[in-house]
């Protein structure tokens, strides 16, 4: 009986190392074999799942093609092209990655740089176009508290992020970060210059000539219509996706 129950045990053994050794082995087989991996995302998932742009790769169209006071028509029109390019510019960039060759002598690593810059330029643009309002907006009573939590002041966050604006090359944001739980205004000077790792942008603005030169000749007169027309229902469903409202 024992001898038969040691048999046993080691053929049960024997059988889990084998089997275990043919996973391993099949496994780093199948690596060796997988093509690159898909970068583009999945349409059924992501934080701006169900929206037209970035998840997946599409052009999104303008939300408001026109806000009278603030922005004309040709200055979105033109604006939007900008984006519209942008997203061309990651789309070949991932396209090209998925046959790139990867040594240290190739164009891989300008193909990544390229392809982190034209992401940013991609969703930043996304971003703002979607948080501007039609019509005068005041910080609603909702979002104050969490305005006076993070920032103080409703005036005294307006006139920090105007001096984040008028000195950014490109672009100024309200960013969250989850690894504080705070909010921060943050400046960027070009699309792969001054990101903040892991924060979430709430307000976005777009400061780079192109998005004002033909209706305001000064910078700080776009920038102060700016925070008057911003959507902060969008920027509230922003927060409330990735953190607590």
């Amino acid at each position: 009986m024992q001898t038969t129950e040691l048999t046993r045990r080691s053929f049960i053994g024997a059988l889990a190392i084998a089997t275990a050794g043919m996973t391993i082995h099949g496994s780093a087989g199948g690596a060796e074999d997988a093509s690159p991996p898909n970068e583009t995302g999945l349409s059924s998932e992501g934080l701006l799942v169900g929206k037209p742009g970035f998840q997946p790769r599409t052009v999104a169209p303008l939300p408001h093609e026109e806000l009278p006071g603030f922005l004309s028509r040709a200055q979105l029109a033109e604006h939007h092209a900008e984006y519209v390019r942008a997203v061309e510019a990651l789309k070949a960039a991932e396209q090209a990655l998925s046959s790139a060759d990867r040594s240290p002598r190739g164009a891989y690593a300008q193909l990544r740089r390229k392809q982190v810059s034209a992401a940013n330029d991609t969703l930043l643009h996304e971003l703002y176009f979607r948080n501007l309002a039609v019509e005068k907006v005041d910080l609603p009573k909702y979002l104050r508290p969490h305005m006076r939590e993070h920032m103080g002041a409703f005036e005294s966050w307006a006139a920090d992020f105007t001096a984040c604006a008028m000195a950014a090359k490109q672009w100024a944001a309200l960013v969250y970060d989850p690894y504080d739980d705070r909010w921060h205004n943050a400046i960027m000077d070009g699309d792969g210059d001054g990101i903040w790792i892991g924060a979430n942008p709430l307000v976005v603005c777009d400061v780079s000539m192109h998005a004002y030169a033909k209706i305001y000749e000064r910078r700080e007169d776009y920038v102060a219509k700016f925070l008057e027309r911003i959507a902060w229902d969008e920027v509230a469903a922003r927060y409330k996706s990735v953190d607590r409202m």
